[in-house]
This record gives structure tokens, C-alpha cells and sequence, in this order.
């Protein structure tokens, strides 16, 4: 199987990565490297965004003639090759333009990653009433993502019920399958002689501990910093050692840097607190050769899966993470870390939350920033976690192989791969065999909200142009009906018609037998699409080329 990728062009920024972004590229660098296929394809928007595939797997040393574009769901590569994946939830489109040329002809895979935002859950929602099979599929990186997402999905089954009588059971699969993580070039960038480097760069002590917190600095959209702050003050006071905070990211706006420099100021006297941007020309690998101890207390729900944890373990370094999403099932406590257990309002406590932002009533960053508001980490557990790590250097030690080993075992791309793989062949296996749901009959529409529009629009004109009814010509001379054509009035849609080097056959065919029903002259003429002929027989009658005479009434 030659799996298509959907590929819009997008990458991510250097200076300002956004998660789902770099996961999408590591993806796709993986699969170039790892996948077992003799061509790449994608199902690229324009050539510019092809373009950059090609050049992402020729990063890979994949060759450029090894990469094809897809025209369209229609194009038969796509059937050959058997799956589309798409690296978002947003694959119910996808689900109804396959209906209209065979569901059977390939697989659907998304991916979901945050979850959190009306974009993302009306994609998801859409897939209650897709016409999605058993090989479609839609991969949830932490067992926290698809109880997410099964939330939505079992709302909308519930609401099928409560109108219907009925509810009607997605047949997508859900299968969880994490991100992964380049290993390799974590073992480079975090070499001996690249620690020394950085540390000396940030001026730190031989016996100074440096915490370290990488990802976007939003306390809004991503963590509030508040209880690594007062935690790492906590252990500064009762350690020996100088403990240094270290802030790893980018800031969204001046209030989000303001802020941060602020609660830094008000909360941590004795703990030197720090911010080096992403994308700092000093430190191009980041600072995960410098540190002794990753840290994130996130208590957002806008994370899901989150990539920086397991950067930190294929770093080897020991981590310090909130019990929180997929972070649980990446950190093993007291293996590779310690997990912190974090304290949420109870289900029912945000319903006047979720109005709120569907209804526009409050932002993106409202909705975010009120969930986490009340979202709260165990600040003395968190303390108590930094302060064992820093005071005992073997366990920080042993913690760090456990997770460097962690990362390869579990998270290296190449196994991630082999798991997408997996999936792979079972959904062609599915589609092989499983029965097809919703099958489209025929003369239905494609999808119930966008019927042909000849059915939707029919009580609009008299009447319609029935294949019995008959067409002859109105007697115009070919050059006065070529003129009429070329008028920028008179063709419009070229391509919706019979090919124009076809028309002189119907005139022709018209000028010997007088007149013909549109039926007798599809005949005639050999025209396979029926419904091209009807459009361009309307098209000659407008523009008085030909006359039609509709078929007697039943008595």
C-alpha cells in the first residue's frame, strides 16, 4: 500500500513552533525515512505546496521522481494506492466526496491532536453524520484524546436518540498510536561537549541545577506558570545549590511577556528565572544539553498529547510533569519522573463555560483561560519532586537512562511508524472484506445538503428537459450561432457542457432527421454522460440555436 498524504504546504515556524505543526513535519520526515513505499504522493493543494513535499523528501534522500501529486479524490492513483491521511480531524469532507465515486476505493485517516476549539470539535462533530466506514479511521495520540473526542461523539449519538428514537453508531475507528521523537538527533545535541557549550553560554555553575520548561509561553492558552514559580522558589530556599529556572519558548503577544516577567519578579527572590527564546542564534539545538531536570505542570486544556516530554526523555533528562492528558501515559512516576496530581472542578461545573464560547459570548483565550483558572496542580508535590531531584544527582541520573531508553523503545519514529503501518494494513483489510454503510444509490445525492441543483431548484421553472422531449434547430446560420457562442455571455462554464469540437456532430445530426428527443441523440451520437447532453441542450435552446417541444402529457 502507497499511502497519500494530504499535504497543504504549511511549516512550521522556527522561532515560533506550534505542537501540531512539528509533529506534522517529524511525521512526515519519519515517513520519508521509514515507510515502506516505492513512490510518495500527496494530495497537494497547487504546485507550490507539492513542491515543498518533494523537497521534505528529498531532505530524506528520497528522490524527487519517487514524489507524485494527486489531482483529486476522483484520480485513480488514489484508488491504487488505497488511503488518504490527513494530519487533522478534518476528514468528514473527504468522507462525502468519496461517496460520490465509490467508498470502497480507498481508507480515510485523520489525526486529532488539541481538542479544545469550536474549529476542531465542529470537525470532530462532523464526523457523527459523515458517511465514514469501518477502514476510516481517526488516531488519537493519548488514551485522554479519545475520551475527549468520544465525548462529542457520544453527545451527538445521544441526540440522535433523543430526536429519533435511535442512535446511530460511528463505525470510525478510534486506534491510539503517540507521537514520536528523533531520538538519533537527540543523542547529538545533547553530547557532553554540547552541555559544557551551553552552560557555559548561560553562565551557570558546575553545581547549579537548571530546571527547564520548553513550549510556548502563554499562561492563557498553554500552562500558567504560577505553581512552577512558586515551587522552584520553594526548593531554591532549601537547596545548596543555585537553581536556575529556565523559560525555553516564545511569548504571543507583550501582555503574555509582561505577565511572565512580573509573576517571575513577585515569586522567585532566591531562583534565578530566565527566558531564552526559540529560535536564539546562542543556543540553535535549544537547551536540552544545558538542563538537569524538564519540568511542565500544564493544567491546560488546549494540550493533548504533549511533544516536549518526550523530547526531554530522548534528551535523558528526568521530568517533572502534571498528572494531566497524555503526559500520564508518557512519564512513568517515579521511573522516568514524577507525576504530580492535579485537581479539576467536577463534570457539570463548566455547561454556562461551553455556552459562553459557542455563543461568542467570550473568546478562544477566555474559555482557555477559565478552565485552567480552576485547574490546580499539587504545588507542595511538585516542590517536594524538584527538591528530591536536585538533591540527589544519581537518582536524577537513573531517571534520565530510564527515559532515554523510554524514548527509544516506546516513542522512536521508526516504531511509531511501524504502528501507523499496522493500521494501515488493517483498515485495507476492513475495506476488503467489511460491508459498505450507506451505500449511494443511484440518482441520489452525494451528500443530503448538497443535492444536484436541477432537484433542489426544480419547482423553479415551468418545466424540465425531458429526455422524451424533442430538439430542433431554429434555422440560425452556423456563423450567427458562433458569434452568439463567443460572447463572453453566451459560454460561461465551457466545461460543464459537451465538448465544443462535439457540437457541429449535434447540429449536423439535427440538420439531417429534422428533430431528435435528447434521448435519440445521445444515441446517435455515442455521448455516454446523459446529463452533460441536457445541460448543453438548455445551453443551445438559450441561446436560440436550437427549440425544444416538450413530450405530450399522459392521458
Amino acid at each position: 500500500m502507497n499511502v497519500v498524504i494530504d499535504f497543504n504546504g504549511d511549516l512550521p515556524n522556527d522561532t515560533r513552533p506550534v505542537g501540531i505543526d512539528v509533529a506534522t513535519r517529524e511525521f512526515l520526515r519519519a515517513f520519508f525515512r521509514f515507510a515502506d513505499q516505492s513512490t510518495f504522493a500527496t494530495l497537494a493543494p497547487n504546485s507550490s505546496a507539492f513542491a515543498t513535499f518533494r523537497d521534505l523528501a528529498t531532505e530524506e534522500n528520497i528522490a524527487a521522481q519517487r514524489c507524485t501529486a494527486i489531482a483529486g479524490i476522483d484520480d485513480p492513483a488514489l484508488a491504487e494506492a488505497g488511503l488518504l491521511m490527513r494530519y487533522d480531524p478534518a476528514i468528514s469532507q473527504y468522507a462525502w466526496r468519496r461517496r460520490r465515486h465509490g467508498q470502497k476505493r480507498f481508507s480515510l485517516v485523520g489525526l486529532a491532536h488539541a481538542s479544545a476549539s469550536n474549529a476542531v470539535r465542529e470537525a470532530i462533530g462532523a464526523l457523527a453524520t459523515a458517511p465514514l466506514q469501518s477502514w476510516d479511521a481517526l488516531i488519537c495520540p493519548s488514551h485522554s484524546i479519545k475520551q475527549a473526542i468520544g465525548t462529542i461523539l457520544e453527545g451527538w449519538q445521544n441526540y440522535f436518540e433523543e430526536r429519533f428514537g435511535q442512535a446511530a453508531p460511528s463505525p470510525l475507528q478510534l486506534p491510539i498510536i503517540p507521537l514520536g521523537v528523533d531520538t538519533v538527533r537527540f543523542d547529538k545535541i545533547t553530547a557532553p561537549e554540547r552541555r559544557i557549550e551551553s552552560r557555559a553560554r548561560l553562565g551557570l555553575a558546575d553545581n547549579a541545577i537548571a530546571i527547564l520548561y520548553v513550549g510556548r509561553l502563554n499562561y492563557i492558552a498553554k500552562a500558567n506558570p504560577m505553581p512552577l514559580l512558586l515551587a522552584v522558589e520553594d526548593v531554591a530556599n532549601r537547596s545548596a545549590v543555585p537553581i536556575h529556572l529556565l523559560f525555553n519558548g516564545y511569548f504571543n503577544d507583550e501582555d503574555n511577556e509582561q505577565a511572565f516577567a512580573a509573576a517571575g519578579a513577585a515569586l522567585c527572590t532566591k531562583a534565578k528565572v530566565a527566558v531564552i527564546r526559540h529560535g536564539d542564534a546562542s543556543f540553535p539545538h535549544g537547551l536540552w544539553a544545558a538542563a538537569d531536570i524538564f519540568c511542565s505542570p500544564t493544567d491546560n486544556i488546549q494540550e493533548s498529547f504533549g511533544l516536549t516530554p518526550i523530547e526531554a526523555m530522548a534528551a535523558g533528562l528526568p521530568s517533572v510533569v502534571s498528572d494531566w492528558d497524555g503526559y500520564r501515559e508518557t512519564v512513568r512516576d517515579r521511573v522516568d519522573g514524577f507525576v504530580i496530581p492535579t485537581l479539576a472542578p467536577a463534570p457539570g461545573s463548566g455547561a454556562q463555560l461551553a455556552y459562553d464560547y459557542f455563543a461568542g459570548r467570550a473568546s478562544y483565550g477566555d474559555y482557555l483561560g477559565a478552565t485552567s483558572q480552576s485547574t490546580a496542580i499539587d504545588t507542595e508535590a511538585l516542590s517536594r519532586a524538584l527538591f528530591t531531584l536536585v538533591t540527589n544527582a544519581d537518582l536524577r541520573r537513573d531517571m534520565g537512562m530510564a527515559a532515554r531508553r523510554r524514548a527509544r523503545d516506546s516513542f522512536e519514529w521508526s516504531r511509531v511508524i511501524r504502528s501507523y503501518t499496522a493500521l494501515w494494513a488493517d483498515l485495507s483489510e476492513r475495506r476488503a472484506s467489511a460491508a459498505e454503510l450507506a451505500p449511494l444509490r443511484d440518482g441520489a445525492a452525494f451528500h443530503p445538503s448538497h443535492p444536484d441543483p436541477f432537484t433542489m431548484f426544480a419547482s423553479f421553472a415551468t418545466l424540465p428537459i425531458d429526455p422524451d422531449g424533442l430538439v430542433e434547430l431554429t434555422g440560425l446560420g452556423w456563423d450567427q450561432a458562433l458569434r452568439r457562442i463567443r460572447l463572453k455571455i453566451g459560454l460561461i462554464v465551457p466545461q460543464t457542457l459537451i465538448e465544443l469540437e462535439e457540437l457541429p456532430l449535434v447540429i449536423g445530426q439535427l440538420e439531417s432527421v429534422k428533430n431528435a428527443s435528447v434521448r435519440e441523440l445521445a444515441q446517435m451520437l455515442g455521448i455516454a454522460d446523459g446529463s452533460k447532453l441536457t445541460r448543453t441542450v438548455g445551453w443551445l435552446v438559450k441561446l436560440g440555436i436550437c427549440r425544444y417541444r416538450a413530450p405530450p402529457s399522459p392521458e
